[in-house]
């Protein structure tokens, strides 16, 4: 019984702990280049999965704390994150037939115009202060560790969402 009132909260918690390990266990000193976007992840995941759970208000909302949390100019993750939902949502459908292998390109993708979207609004709130290695950095490290972030919350969706 309990669990089945926590079922619409699973998408909200599995991106908050990404959002807390990205923020917190992979500091921006440390990994600034090689940094993955774990957040875009997980809402790539349950947008395309769980559409219903993950929607641009969940977007907003965790792009708002990465925001705060990373020391950003407020709204820029919330922005360029509601996009990406937005995104991912119009192309639903095709991305559900599409085989694994081929998401990863479409990851690639996804995270270069979270960059690009990020970069043009820094630009216009600060100028050009933009760290440029991040363009090759973090697309990479996202890809090479998209499998596991995502193994891992198919185990949770079967877990604790299959029933519903």
């Amino acid at each position: 019984m309990i669990s089945y009132l926590l079922v619409p909260w699973v998408p909200l918690l599995t991106v908050w702990v990404a959002l807390v390990l990205q923020e917190i266990a992979l500091p921006f000193a440390s990994w600034s280049v090689f940094r993955p976007d774990l957040v875009l992840i997980c809402l790539f995941y349950w947008r395309l999965y769980r559409s219903d759970l993950c929607g641009p208000v969940l977007a907003f909302g965790v792009g708002l704390l990465l925001d705060i949390t990373s020391g950003t100019p407020l709204g820029l993750n919330a922005f360029s994150k509601v996009v990406m939902v937005i995104v991912v949502g119009h192309f639903n459908i095709r991305l559900k037939a599409a085989e694994f292998m081929h998401l990863l390109p479409v990851m690639l993708l996804l995270v270069i115009l979270d960059l690009l979207i990020q970069l043009l609004l820094f630009s216009i709130l600060r100028g050009n202060e933009f760290y440029l290695p991040i363009f090759y950095g973090r697309p990479i490290a996202t890809m090479l560790l998209m499998p596991m972030v995502v193994a891992i919350l198919i185990h949770i969706q079967k877990s604790w969402l299959e029933y519903d």
